[in-house]
């Protein structure tokens, strides 16, 4: 019996350790996947953010109806519902990636956002996290002096909850 517990034991440790090295070598996008994100984010994220410097003008569809200077964005973030290129100061992109009724689903997707978000961006990159109440929190990651990640969760009303992301181009 205590031999048959040994060879359990060495086993799980030889399953731990190449676990951890099989870990460490993934690439973020694999990282992004196995946090249940689509492994098409990590690359649709980079196109967005190399956007922001020429102010989003290469993501610019169909300018949206009833809205001055915003339009359809060309490119979509994978499981987002909606995505817009806003042209103020500074222009912004944004993808509604959650918008329901259910507070568990709304906070998955915001965790898996940050997750994805954290995974994708390039070395260097430094992320905050706000909660202000108890439906509302923001995660922010930058690199210096160029564009900035946001990912919102809020209260859309008394029972829906809406999840963003956001780029926004920085200070030109």
């Amino acid at each position: 019996m205590r031999r048959h517990a040994l060879r359990i034991h060495i086993a799980l440790v030889l399953t731990l350790v190449l676990t951890a090295r099989v870990s460490a070598g993934e690439s973020p996008t694999m990282r992004a996947a196995t946090a249940g994100v689509s492994p098409r984010f990590c690359a649709a994220l980079k196109a967005v953010v190399d956007a922001a410097g020429k102010s989003f003008v290469p993501l610019r569809g169909r300018s949206r109806a009833g809205g001055e200077h915003v339009w359809e964005a060309t490119k979509r973030l994978p499981g987002a519902v909606d995505c817009s290129v806003y042209g103020g100061r500074p222009p912004a992109y944004t993808c509604t990636l959650y918008a329901g009724d259910v507070e568990e689903n709304a906070g998955g997707t915001y965790d898996r956002a940050v997750s994805a978000l954290k995974d994708c961006l390039p070395a260097g990159w430094k992320t905050t996290e706000q909660n202000a109440g108890t439906h509302a929190r923001t995660t922010t990651a930058a690199g210096g002096e160029g564009p900035q990640v946001r990912v919102v969760s809020r209260d859309a009303s008394a029972d829906a909850y809406l999840v963003e992301l956001w780029v926004d181009a920085g200070a030109r």
